[in-house]
């Protein structure tokens, strides 16, 4: 649109980019957007182990935040990896491992012969020199499933063999090395608590040209541009100018950008200011114009992505709602010829379409999914529409005066990330609806009828250590709950390997209705004879789930002549829907220890009567 055919009324209306906003947007943090961080990264402390491209880590990660805190670690070739006291590990949120890409291919690949066999066999050859030498560089991780990050190999820019030799073929040294990056993340995802990060993807996006140093340097040195040997040219007959002034150099930047990489996938791991729930508006946020005008524009462009985005963000088993300012049936009669079949009404768990205030609507919301305005995004194009809802609901983000940022936000930002996407995760929108309509047939009956017709079925287990199938969902339900949770706490993978390896049990719980089916729902920490932390999904509150897990422990422990079933209860800001878990069955409160609870296994413990339990 020209600019200057706008009058002075219309250009006010646009929403202002500053260029604090723009750098913010283009910078370093264009792969991490930080729109939907609550909670700042602070003070991370982590090892680094590699060689010369790994040695500024420590260094950047300062200049970033002083309170950070990094050990570098060298290890070339086949050196064997030091001891580093458990203590010493204990310390670190995780650690960096960058292989030289020199040590793993050498100068061989030079000198092979002209033919697709004898790549293909060194390919072999440097895979398994590639695993070997891996296997030798995660020893923490292997010994105390030490939360670890793997950098790929950056790609060189061209064809060494020139433009018009086949780019998919071993004899390219891009696609070789490549198909070593291919490798390489599959090795790690082997490891236990052990993710492959690719360096290539941020080098490319910064810019290879003033990232990469293959146009100078051989093609296995594989690291930044920068004049770290300059020195050694100044004796020439005529000295060279320092490498920044023969090209845009901008190395730092992608040390940055690669660190914020890390720190936002430590952020998914810890799962830091996780987002549940994305409520949209409909007019000019879900289409372009007004719908009740016959305004609706075309879909192509931002209205398709941002379609395409929700969709995304449901896969990953993030709810989507709907809080519009409409005519209900005129929004549901017209809805396939809107989108156009990009997406459809049941993709949203929810969706209040009326003339009330959104700010009521969106409370209603909250209560039907029994989710929390911290883990809730509001998109709205209205200005007014977002300063009440965040004056209302302060804990909600709100989006939606920069319609060109959402899909990017939405789709990148680590808090709308999982570390694994799990069977829950991809069910979550057809469970919570059926947990709607289970709600719904609730209010015509007494509990006691409800309870009884529900044909609740209960299934539980115990995970046996960390590489359990069950043990992603269990270590996502212990880090996400928050209402019924007896502690607050929350874990990390290594604190999990720890609590196993000290004798500690963890039991998980599985549930169907006959309106759908749960999934996992339930897990608790049991040590000994005392359940030492239990979270409970909040879709299944209210069912005597938690009440039957406790009746199906006391009765295990009574048969192993155990006196006492013991419960352990923080209590945190938000954790009110389990404050009565231990007193409603019989448990009484330690005086010395107000955090402990007992109860008598010699006293009967009934079960619920409509829970039908198995044990696998």
């Amino acid at each position: 649109m020209d600019m200057q055919g706008e009058t002075g009324s219309q250009q006010l209306r646009r929403a202002e980019i500053s260029p604090a906003l723009f750098a913010l947007h283009n910078g370093s943090r264009y792969r991490t957007p930080i729109d939907l961080q609550v909670t700042p990264d602070h003070g991370l402390r982590f090892l680094v182990v590699g060689a010369c491209l790994a040695e500024l880590f420590p260094e950047v990660a300062k200049m970033m935040d002083a309170a950070h805190r990094a050990d570098f670690l060298l290890v070339n070739n086949f050196d064997a990896f030091p001891d580093v006291p458990a203590e010493q590990v204990s310390q670190y949120d995780f650690q960096i491992i960058q292989l030289p890409l020199r040590s793993i291919l050498g100068s061989a690949y030079f000198r092979l012969p002209d033919d697709v066999k004898a790549h293909e066999e060194f390919l072999q050859q440097t895979q398994e020199y590639l695993a070997r030498y891996l296997a030798g560089v995660v020893k923490l991780n292997r010994e105390h499933k030490l939360l670890t990050f793997i950098l790929g190999f950056l790609v060189p820019q061209q064809n060494q063999l020139g433009r018009f030799q086949p780019r998919y073929d071993l004899r390219n040294v891009m696609y070789f090395i490549e198909q070593l990056n291919m490798f390489l993340a599959e090795e790690t995802a082997k490891l236990e608590n052990g993710f492959f990060v690719d360096c290539d993807q941020i080098s490319a996006c910064i810019g290879k040209r003033a990232c990469q140093d293959d146009m100078v340097w051989s093609f296995t040195h594989g690291t930044t541009l920068s004049d770290g040997d300059h020195e050694h040219d100044l004796n020439r007959i005529e000295p060279p100018m320092p490498m920044q002034n023969h090209y845009f150099v901008r190395w730092y930047e992608f040390f940055e950008a690669l660190l914020h990489e890390i720190f936002a996938m430590y952020r998914t791991v810890k799962q830091s200011d996780t987002v549940k729930l994305v409520a949209v508006d409909l007019d000019d946020t879900l289409w372009r114009g007004i719908a009740a005008e016959g305004t609706a524009g075309v879909l192509e462009g931002w209205p398709m992505g941002f379609m395409e985005t929700l969709l995304i963000l449901k896969k990953r088993g993030i709810l989507l709602a709907i809080v519009s300012k409409n005519d209900e049936q005129f929004i549901l009669s017209n809805w396939d010829h809107l989108v156009q079949g990009r997406i459809s009404l049941s993709d949203f768990a929810v969706y209040k379409i009326n003339f009330r205030s959104k700010v009521e609507n969106l409370l209603e919301i909250l209560a039907e999914v029994n989710l929390r305005p911290e883990n809730t995004v509001m998109i709205d194009d209205n200005p007014v529409e977002r300063a009440a809802i965040q004056a209302a609901l302060p804990a909600v983000r709100v989006l939606g005066s920069h319609l060109y940022y959402l899909k990017r936000v939405l789709l990148w930002s680590p808090e709308t990330q999982q570390r694994v996407i799990t069977r829950e995760s991809d069910r979550r929108t057809e469970m919570v609806r059926g947990q709607i309509q289970r709600e719904s047939v609730r209010r015509t009956l007494s509990n006691e009828e409800f309870l009884q017709t529900l044909s609740l079925r209960v299934s539980i287990s115990v995970i046996g250590g960390t590489k359990d199938l069950h043990m992603s969902r269990a270590l996502e339900l212990l880090n996400k709950t928050n209402q019924f949770n007896t502690t607050g706490e929350r874990y990390t993978l290594e604190q999990c390997h720890e609590r196993f390896l000290a004798g500690h049990a963890l039991y998980v719980i599985e549930a169907q209705d006959k309106f759908t089916q749960y999934g996992l729902i339930g897990a608790a920490w049991v040590v000994k004879n005392c359940v030492f932390h239990m979270v409970m999904s909040c879709r299944a509150l209210g069912l005597g789930i938690e009440d039957a897990f406790l009746a199906f422990l006391a009765d295990r422990l009574s048969r192993q002549n155990v006196a006492f079933l013991l419960g352990r209860l923080q209590p945190t800001d938000v954790n009110r829907a389990c404050s009565t878990f231990f007193s409603r069955n019989g448990f009484t409160r330690f005086p010395e220890n107000p955090l402990f609870w007992s109860r008598p296994l010699a006293e009967p413990f009934a079960a619920p009567a409509h829970v039908s339990l198995s044990v696998s």
